[in-house]
């Protein structure tokens, strides 16, 4: 059994967080293999039961991945996430500048790489840890989640030009001028791409392209008759190869290959997607990136 679950957080963290995710594992014996490519997003992830092994592909090294983690934004596919056993992962999936806004992380800091969220965040995420182990259902971990971030948003300072543009990149899917973002933010390009980079954790030119990746993977995913050519056509791809290029730089695959892998992960999700039937607490902007 591989189950995965998403809400939306509470309306007044919209801007902070795109949505919560469960994932429940019940394999006995077997191993999932979810490799990690390239992603537009930070996350918090709290692992229940068994641990979930890290493969650096790179270097050939294994680690079991801290109960408490924090993920910054991938630029490629450097790990492999293998499941085995009985475990139960909380994710907290952040808005582009959400981590940075309610924790002052240094977002480039975090960019292609893992840190132990205690020593990252501070001691304040053990308590939530423990109260989320505490939980029996994912509808009471998205209540404590609501609780404990709304409180880090009550002071928070109103949201800025890089937000607003680096939400408009994601939602737009990649597509988006960066002069323009810049001058709506009241900065010259230099100084917003610094801010960009302080921020979100990499180049906004960067940003949109893998923005423009993970839009293409999901709206593929929704339809099963539409071609890999039409989805090129659809995101602004110089031409179909253009798009394999992306995805080979952001995946170390083809576009089919990758699309496999993932209708192997979400099955029942992409199965949902294409029949329509959205649960009322899904979000629409979830995409395959969990």
């Amino acid at each position: 059994m591989h189950v995965i679950r998403l809400s939306r957080p509470a309306p007044q963290l919209q801007e902070y967080v795109r949505y919560y995710g469960e994932r429940k594992v019940r394999l006995h014996g077997a191993v999932v293999v979810h490799p990690a490519p390239a992603r537009a997003a930070s996350v918090l992830e709290f692992i229940f039961g068994d641990s979930i092994k890290v493969l650096v592909v790179e270097k050939s090294l294994k680690f079991a991945s801290p109960r408490a983690v924090v993920v910054g934004m991938q630029t490629r596919c450097n790990v492999q996430l293998q499941l085995q056993g009985t475990l139960e992962c909380f994710v907290i999936l952040f808005q582009p500048t959400g981590l940075h806004r309610l924790f002052s992380i240094p977002m480039q800091e975090l960019t292609d790489r893992n840190y132990e969220a205690n020593s990252a965040l501070g001691p304040i995420v053990s308590r939530l840890e423990q109260r989320l182990g505490e939980c029996s259902t994912f509808e009471e971990r998205v209540r404590i989640a609501d609780e404990f971030l709304s409180r880090r948003a009550f002071n928070v300072r109103c949201r800025d030009g890089i937000s607003a543009a680096a939400s408009q990149i994601l939602v737009g899917g990649g597509d988006a001028r960066i002069a323009c973002l810049a001058g709506n933010a009241g900065l010259g390009i230099r100084q917003f791409e610094r801010s960009f980079i302080q921020h979100v954790g990499m180049r906004p030119k960067l940003f949109a392209r893998i923005a423009r990746f993970e839009a293409a993977l999901d709206s593929k995913a929704r339809s099963s008759t539409k071609s890999w050519t039409d989805v090129s056509h659809e995101f602004g791809y110089y031409d179909q190869m253009h798009m394999v290029y992306d995805f080979a730089e952001f995946t170390g695959e083809t576009p089919s290959n990758t699309l496999n892998r993932f209708e192997v992960l979400f099955g029942a999700q992409i199965k949902a997607m294409r029949s329509g039937a959205h649960s009322a607490h899904t979000p629409g902007d979830s995409r395959l990136i969990l």
